[in-house]
């Protein structure tokens, strides 16, 4: 029995130096840009210890450096499949799939991340993606909201559940959400995109309200009187900055067919 053990331990040494050799020879070879021969070192490897992860990363990492992303998908689905808990290989796995539009697949590697990591934000925000490139809104927000639960204060995940929002028509609570984002990081990345967005959520209910306003003299004088509190009665909810230039509005001037010429 003895004997058998110091035969098979004998045997993992001849095999973990054979394959320390072969993978400092890829290596060398990668540093020279000889990719094929170092995929062709790293397959050889992968028959010497086909358990260990370390051959497929680095198989995955020398197509991706070939701009074969199919081939390199499959070789990182080996190393999650040889290494669960790689995380980072679980990563690059999702952002990969994202790239070339394999949707359900990162849905379904999304999913099987966060039942092993629950609260991985790129995971969960991968998971997002993959439902808006579908056209799923309301589940794409659903994982959206999990993102602000788990990281109230990036101001990134506010914008995505502004920006949602607004594809689904539900221009208030965009408004809420881009307001909540800019308020955040005035000065941040995507500050300027929210002012944006803003701005463009007042122009386009503007629009509305005043042509509410030509058609129904009852709600044009609940403009008059308090512009706000009139147009958030209708649903509308505007901005600082909206607020303000609808009180600067004539409305008692307002002609019946060209209420675009008060507001640009």
């Amino acid at each position: 029995m003895n004997e058998t053990n110091g035969a098979a331990e004998h045997g993992k040494g001849k095999g973990s130096v054979r394959l320390s050799s072969l993978m400092r020879r890829v290596n060398s070879l990668a540093e020279r840009g000889l990719y094929d021969e170092a995929i062709a070192q790293v397959k050889e490897a992968m028959l010497v210890c086909p358990a260990e992860p370390r051959c497929s990363r680095q198989l995955a990492s020398l197509y991706r450096a070939q701009n074969k992303i199919g081939p390199a998908i499959e070789a990182m689905k080996n190393v999650v499949a040889l290494d669960p808990r790689d995380s980072s290989t679980h990563e690059q796995l999702l952002q990969a799939l994202i790239e070339v539009g394999r949707y359900d697949e990162a849905i379904n590697i999304s999913r099987g991340m966060l039942a092993r990591f629950p609260r991985n934000l790129f995971a969960r925000d991968v998971l997002g993606i993959a439902y808006l490139q579908q056209g799923k809104i309301n589940e794409s927000l659903q994982v959206t909201n999990e993102l602000i639960r788990l990281a109230p204060g990036d101001p990134a995940h506010h914008f995505k559940k502004a920006v949602l929002l607004q594809q689904k028509g539900d221009i208030a609570q965009a408004m809420n959400a881009f307001t909540r984002s800019l308020e955040m990081d005035p000065a941040g990345d995507m500050a300027d995109d929210a002012r944006e967005a803003i701005a463009a959520l007042d122009s386009y209910q503007l629009r509305q309200i005043l042509t509410l306003a030509v058609e129904d003299i009852v709600f044009r004088t609940k403009l008059q009187i308090d512009p706000e509190s009139a147009s958030m009665e209708r649903g509308f909810l505007l901005s600082s900055s909206g607020i303000a230039t609808l009180r600067q509005l004539d409305l008692e001037s307002l002609p019946g067919d060209s209420q675009n010429r008060y507001y640009h």
